[in-house]
This record gives C-alpha cells, sequence and structure tokens, in this order.
C-alpha cells in the first residue's frame, strides 16, 4: 500500500476513535488524542505491517478501552 494511502486510512481512524475516547471519557479531543498516541495499541496501528487497520474504527475503540481497564489489549 503507498504511504499516502496509509496515512489516509490512519487519519480517518484516529479521527473516529478520538472523537469516541472524547465522548466516552468526558475529555476534550486534544486529551483524547494523547490517549490514542500514548498508547500501546497505537504503536502497533502506526506499523502497517501488523494490519491493525484492518479492524474497525469501534474494535480498535474497545481495545483502547481494555488497553486503559488492564495495561494490555487482546487482538
Amino acid at each position: 500500500m503507498s504511504k499516502e494511502k496509509f496515512t489516509f486510512i490512519m487519519f480517518e481512524k484516529i479521527q473516529v476513535i478520538s472523537y469516541k475516547i472524547s465522548y466516552y471519557y468526558k475529555i476534550s479531543y486534544n486529551e483524547a488524542l494523547d490517549f490514542i498516541y500514548h498508547s500501546k495499541l497505537y504503536k502497533a496501528l502506526e506499523n502497517e505491517e501488523t494490519k491493525m487497520w484492518y479492524f474497525s474504527s469501534e474494535q480498535l475503540f474497545k481495545m483502547l478501552i481494555e488497553e486503559k481497564e488492564t495495561g494490555n489489549y487482546i487482538v
């Protein structure tokens, strides 16, 4: 996949997930972005080879919540 296409997919996923995080935890959009960017899940998601971007935004959101609550996420 081209770098541009991957960047577009990541942008869309992060936008949707950040709004969900913001609403769920009642935090600002910027705090939600910080929440995502400092997660283990994001480190896996930004690596194209892991194919984590195949998951729906809803599933990735659930995985982030799980990571926050348990320290890890389950694929």
